[in-house]
Parts: structure tokens; sequence; C-alpha cells
């Protein structure tokens, strides 16, 4: 859609069609031309009397009164002259042809070639009319109306033939217009479609496979008998992902007392169903029955929905909801209870054992005449022994707490559903899957759900049984893996299990990416880790859990356990070796203020590791969430349960935290400002931090001055695009360091600008790009810190920028799985070092 907009976002933008782009090209050339203002009403009779109006004589000079009337109420048209107009008469524009861009144009394109605007594409008022940047060329190539329309019909992506004969009408000769299209695609003004990752791999089809060591029972629901059996529903919540918790509930219930519950109830086997297919299918056969739900952040809503409509379908129905989002302590769970009244028991923490003492307590009332009216209850009796759980009896509706639960000992006593077949007609396209190597966590971090069980024994689960699961994944072509333990890394055998990972793939080409929960305490195996990884070209990096460095925050989540200065000696480690590394913050944790988040920002800045942070949400587990801490440090939170403050900071601290970070993903995350951020804290003594605060200040202040800093500051971290391109945008930058803070307009800036812009993916330019520098800004960027020379002391030097990533012709949309690298920064001697994306795979 072409949209008449101000960049800086300081007006609202309206869409436009072909007669816009007459109109607004007369309203140009008419007001320069006069010498006073006219009123709405004459400058539409001027229009509407033009030869160029030709093409749209059905609109009235009333219609147009009214288009005009809608461009002054997004201030595009203005009733008195600006302060400081720009001087579209300084414009150099540039009329294409075979000598201005140095190639052979003369060929005509192939008309049924699909080509879209160019990504940093943006038409701009000219003088004489309509111009567009072209980096190729370094000038603003000139457009008349009908170009502009013709260009802007490409959008994101049409043939040749289909723009050429839509705009016929028009006036818009095929022949003539394929050469001027030839020199369009040229200059850069379009590109070839982007390459859409989601399009150019293998589409998913539903999982179907055969384990060897499969469990003789039915695979798929359809096969299954109803016989007179009480069925067992599990729910999963995720397509792409095997739903690892409700399988080894699948699996403990099966193992339990040799197989005894199969006497009297049919496990309704894993195959992903929507809900509405969940219904119409089993449970269309089957009738009332036990409903099993794994409630995470991401997947309760859906299944309380679920359970409200299994409830309200038949109250014989019988639901079990379990897992980290059902709240374990009590006011939270009666809450929880009282308010989801279709829930039947709450189960709290692990769900294994329980799970099985719970259905064998439950028994079947059927009337003779039809499977749904049967009733699933309680033996209450049974169920006050069942540790571990809040239920709500049915002839009182009281909510009865049990005793706490101990956690299991041996959690290879359940078989792995992986190795027992329980997922082998799973259905869903399946994208993951997840493995533990070991359950616990020794830390007690208050806002995590692992900090509730406070010095936790981790226990292991068997090696072999690990490497049979990764082998069942890698033979099965899982692209990801998730390794679910809360501190992988801190075992010596997890570099084993590492390495067995990179030969798997080596072996079956999967699994091509880890996700993975690092040590907080990480040590050397981390490295060690990184290595095997990279080395056998598995998608990953270094995670550092640092969630932040605030003494006092760090008091206050009980983490001060967790040695920073550790973290600080990996990232070194890391760095030396070249490696990929990331680190994990906060924002808005109790104790912690803007002053703080902005230091643990300045702090991997300085130390060239790039952050994603994350806002704290509280956990309904969580020792964060207990009432009593929640009372200490006055933590409020929104519908969504994100806390939006505490004793440390206010709703209005909260964001500007948020806005700073976002700054932060542009200026250093994206690399927009990361040289010149460097650059002026080396030579100027201006603090990153200092530098992304003033920014935002500057730009909420006057947004106008400096719009396309604005656009960069507000709206590119979602659109990923620059309107006219880098060079206008760093000539920006160039004015604003120069006004704001005396910054000399010497070679040194010069170079810092000229790396920072060949550093941005353009899809006009080819890559390889060798770049003449006047300053040698490689040795300049590597010097070490405590002797750093100022940068206009280097001798000239030449850089190469690469694209192996192709970030250039990519849609970043369809990034890889799961990343904490921002694919962005082309390659060159003083980029960060990434993984191997998948779109380069």
């Amino acid at each position: 859609m072409s949209l008449l907009a101000n960049v800086s976002g300081s007006a609202q933008s309206i869409p436009l069609g072909d007669p816009d782009f007459v109109l607004l090209d007369l309203v140009n050339r008419i007001t320069q031309m006069s010498e006073s203002s006219m009123t709405v009403d004459v400058l539409a009779e001027r229009i509407h009397a033009s030869e160029s109006m030709k093409p749209f004589r059905n609109l009235s000079i009333s219609q147009i009164s009214q288009r005009l009337s809608q461009y002054q109420s997004v201030s595009a048209l203005l009733n008195s002259p600006m302060d400081n107009p720009p001087n579209i008469n300084a414009i150099q524009v540039t009329e294409l042809s075979v000598d201005v861009l140095k190639a052979d144009t003369q060929t005509l394109p192939e008309p049924m070639a699909r080509l879209r605007l160019g990504t940093h594409f943006a038409i701009s008022l000219c003088e004489k009319g309509y111009c567009a940047w072209s980096s190729v060329v370094s000038e603003f190539v000139g457009l008349s109306s009908l170009d502009a329309m013709i260009l802007m019909s490409f959008g994101e992506g049409q043939t040749i033939s289909h723009v050429l004969t839509s705009k016929a009408p028009l006036g818009a000769g095929y022949d003539e217009y394929l050469l001027r299209i030839g020199q369009w695609r040229a200059a850069g003004l379009l590109a070839e479609e982007k390459l859409n990752v989601s399009k150019s791999a293998p589409v998913l089809t539903p999982f179907s496979t055969k384990t060897e060591t499969a469990l003789a029972l039915p695979a798929k629901w359809e096969e299954s008998v109803a016989e007179d059996k009480v069925p067992v529903y599990f729910v999963p919540h995720m397509e792409n992902h095997f739903p690892l918790a409700l399988g080894v509930l699948y699996s403990a219930l099966l193992a339990y007392k040799e197989g005894e519950l199969l006497n009297d109830f049919q496990f309704i086997p894993l195959n992903y169903l929507e809900p509405n297919e969940l219904f119409n299918g089993p449970y269309r056969k089957f009738g009332a029955g036990v409903w099993l739900f794994s409630n995470y952040m991401w997947s309760i809503d859906v299944n309380m929905q679920i359970s409200q409509a299994v409830k309200q379908h038949h109250v014989g129905n019988f639901t079990i909801h379990g897992g980290p989002s059902t709240p374990d302590y009590q006011n939270a769970c009666e809450d929880f209870l009282t308010e989801h009244t279709s829930v039947d028991i709450a189960v709290h923490g692990e769900g294994e054992i329980t799970i099985t003492e719970l259905v064998e307590s439950l028994r079947a009332i059927k009337a003779p005449s039809s499977m749904h009216k049967r009733s699933i209850q309680a033996d209450y009796r049974r169920l006050a022994e069942v540790k571990g759980i809040t239920y709500r009896e049915s002839m009182t509706n009281r909510l009865i707490r049990t005793g706490a639960r101990e956690r299991m000992k041996t959690p290879d006593s359940v078989p792995s559903p992986y190795l027992s077949g329980l997922f082998d007609e799973y259905q869903g396209r399946v994208e993951a899957a997840i493995i533990e190597t070991n359950r616990g966590c020794p830390y007690g971090c208050t806002f995590c759900d692992w900090g509730s069980a406070t010095n936790q024994k981790i226990r292991k689960f068997d090696l072999q049984r690990v490497k049979d699961e990764i082998t069942w994944i890698g033979k099965n072509n899982i692209r990801v893996m998730w390794i679910a333990d809360a501190n992988y890394g801190l075992y010596d055998r997890d570099i084993e299990i590492s390495q067995f990972i990179v030969d798997t793939k080596a072996k079956y080409g999967y699994p091509q990416e880890i996700v993975v929960n690092y040590t907080k305490n990480s040590t050397w195996r981390l490295v060690e880790i990184i290595k095997i990884f990279t080395a056998g070209g598995i998608i990953g990096q270094g995670i550092i859990s640092i969630q932040t460095t605030d003494e006092q925050t760090l008091d206050v989540i009980n983490r001060k356990n967790i040695r920073t200065q550790r973290y600080d000696e990996l990232a070194q480690a890391f760095t030396d070796l070249n490696l990929p590394l990331s680190t994990d913050l906060m924002i808005g944790l109790p104790g912690m203020t803007v002053a703080s988040f902005t230091a643990d920002l300045q702090r991997y800045i300085d130390m060239d590791v790039s952050v994603k942070a994350y806002p704290t949400q509280l956990l309904p587990n969580s020792p964060m969430a207990e009432p009593g801490y929640m009372a200490k440090y006055e933590i409020k939170t929104d519908e969504h349960s994100f806390l939006t403050s505490t004793y440390s900071y206010t709703p209005q601290d909260m964001k500007r935290m948020n806005a700073i970070y976002q700054i932060y993903v542009m200026a250093d995350g994206y690399s927009l400002l990361r040289y010149i951020m460097r650059y002026m804290q080396w030579e100027y003594d201006i603090a990153a931090g200092e530098f992304m605060a003033n920014l935002l200040d500057d730009i909420n202040r006057a947004p106008d001055a400096y719009p396309l800093l604005t656009w960069a500051t507000r709206y590119f971290n979602g659109d990923k695009s620059m309107p006219s391109g880098w060079t206008l945008f760093y000539q920006e930058v160039r004015d604003y360091l120069i006004t704001r803070y005396d910054v000399s307009n010497d070679s040194a800036l010069d170079t810092v600008i000229s790396v920072n812009q060949a550093a941005m993916p353009d899809d006009a330019m080819d890559y390889p790009l060798y770049v003449d520098m006047k300053h040698d800004f490689v040795a300049y960027f590597k010097q070490a810190s405590q002797a750093r020379a100022p940068l206009a002391t280097f001798e000239a030097a030449t850089m190469q920028f690469t694209d192996p990533n192709r970030l250039a012709s990519i849609d970043l949309d369809a990034a890889q799985y799961d990343s904490h690298q921002y694919f962005w920064e082309l390659h060159s001697g003083v980029a960060r070092p990434k993984s191997l994306a998948e779109f380069a795979a």
C-alpha cells in the first residue's frame, strides 16, 4: 500500500491511489509557481483544469477539494509557510541513462519477471516533481507522476507484465517502460523478490514415523476401540512441538503397576488435533472422560477455553490441570479454582506419580443409554490421600489441599515417550522436540519457576536414554531441539552430549538448531560446548543469563550467589575465540532503577556483547509471586502479569526503561549507530547509555528536527527499513552529532559514518563491497581500550563488507527459530561473530 507519510510519525498517514500522485505533483508545481498562498477551493479549480488530470476527469472539483483537505488534516499541505522549509530546489536530480549507470541497461527485462520495491525505497517531492534516492548512483532519480504510480505498483512483488498492463490506460507505453523498469532495477529502486525462508525451506508435513521400540498400542485415535472403558484425553497446545509434558504423563500412566490402569481406562493416542477436531473426532466417538491439561503461559488461555467447553457440554467430564502456570501458592490456587469452575483438580509440582494415583482414584458412573451420559467421579476418600493436589469436593464445593509431594528420586522410572513410540503419529507439522538431560536447579532466583524449589538436588536422566532420544530426533528429521535443563553445561557429561548432538547431525542431517538454558554460574564448559556446536554447524550461541549486575537488585531477587566476575571471564574467552555470545537481561526486576538498567546495557556495550532484554513477568509459582514478597517490594502487575512498578521504580520509569531498550536494539543490536556510539564514547567521552537517553529525549521533544532518526528510534525495530536509504539517514546522523555534541566535521567523522553506513544491508548494492576509508577503522576498533589512539591518527585503509547470511535479500521476518543474535549487520572485520544462520544453510 502506498502511504502519504511523515517518516517521523508526528502526523497521521493516509493511503494513496493513482489520482493522488497526480494531485500531489500538481500541488507541488502550482504552489511553487504561485507568488501567494491560495485557498483549497482555488487550488482545486486550478488542478481540475490541468491537462495532467485528463486520466481522472471523473473527479469533480469538490472531490479534489475534499482530498486536498485530507492532505491538510495530516499536515502534508500547510496553511502557512514552514519555519525551516526543506530546500527542495537544492536536491540534485539525475536522469537515468546507460552512461549514468555504467552498465548495459538496453536489454529489456523479461516481462514475467517478478520485482518488488527496494527495501529502503521512498518517493519524495522535489522541484520538478518526484524523485527517489538511488544507492547505486548516490543521487536522486527524477520521476514523473506515471513513473511513481508504476513503481509503487510493484509493492512487495509483482510481475512486470501485470504492472504495465494495469497501468496501460494511464498512458504507460509497454516497450518504453520495459526499458525504464530495467534502468530502475539497475539503479536499485526495484529488486528481485525477497527470499522467504519459510517458502524455500522444506514444507513441514504432518509427522508420522515408526519407532522400533514402540509399544503395541493404537497410534491413532481412529484405531482405538471404545469398549466400556473411560477415555483419557490429552490436550496438546502447540502443533509444531511434541508435547513432552503430556508425553511423560502418558508414559507414567501406561507403566503404572505394569499397565493395570489399561483395564479400566482407554488412553486416547497423542495426536495433534485442533479443538474442533478434538470434539468432533475422539470425543464424539468415546464420550465423557478424563481431560489432562499442561498449563504454560503460552497455553493456559486456550486450555481454559477447552476445559470450560467440555464441562459445559457435559458436567460428567473430569478435568485435571497441572504445569507451571497452574498456581501452587494456596491463596492463588484457590483464586484460580474459584475463577475457573471448570477445573476439578489442580496438580502442584511434578505430575508423573500424582497423575497415576489421581486416575486410579476415579470411577465412571454410566447411564445405560449413552456413553455421553457417563459421569466421571472421584473416590474422595482416596483422593484425599493423593499428595500434591488441590481439588473441589463435588457435594460441598469446598477446596481441599493435600500435603506436599516429594520429588521423584529416579526420573528414569518413567519411560521416554519418544522411545516408546507415543509421538509416532502425532500428526502435527512438527518443527521442534524437547528433551531433558536432568531436572532441578540449585539456585533460588525469585523470578523463576525453578526458584520455588530452592536448593533442589539435580537428578540426571540416564545418559544412554538421553543419547537415544537425540538419535530419535535426528533420525526423524526434527530441525530444532530444546534442552529443557535449568543449567545445561553444569556437568562434564554435557560436553559429551553436545558432541553426540553434532555427531547425530553429521549422520542424519538433524537437529540443526539447539535451544538451551545455559548454567547460571557459567564455566569453561560453555566455551567448549559452543566450540563443538560451531564446528559441527549447529545453530546456537553462548548465552549469559545475567539478568542484571546491580548489587541491590541481585540481593532482592536472591541471585547474589551467582558470580558476575565469572561471566566477564567467559565473555573475554568468547571474544578471544571469536565465538558468538549474547546476554539476557530483565527489565523491571524489583530493586532495579532506570539508572541501573542503563548501566547494565552500558556494561555489555563496553564488552561488545549483544543483549536481549525481557520484561519481568510474575510467574504464578515463582518466589516472587509469594504474597509476602509482593507486599514487601510493592510489586504491581498488569492484566498479563508483567510488572509495572515496584518499590524501586514507577510506571513512568518502566516505560522509560522499555524505551531505552528499544533504542539499544536499534542502535547497537541492529547496529545502526553501533560504531558511532563507540566513537562518541571513545573520543568525546559521551557514554553510550547517556547517548541513548539523550537521543530518546531529543526525538520526543522535537520529532521533526531529524525525522529519519526519529523513524529509526520509533519504527525500525519493526520495519527493518530506512525510507530513502542509508545515505540520507547518516547525513542526518552527522548533522545531529555536530549540532548536539559539537563533533568535529572531519575525516575521522567521515570514516565512522562510512563504516556504519556500509555495514547496513542494502538490496541495491552488490556484495562483497569494498570501501576506501580515510582511516583504518578495523585497527582503530580492535586496539586495546587502555591505550586507544584517536581515529584521525590511523592511515587510510580499505574495508570489505560481505553478506554471507544473505541479509540484503531475505525476508527477515523469517529468521531462525530462536535467536539471541541480531541478524542484520553485514560481516566485516569489526562485526560481532554470529552462528550459522539457517537461511544461509
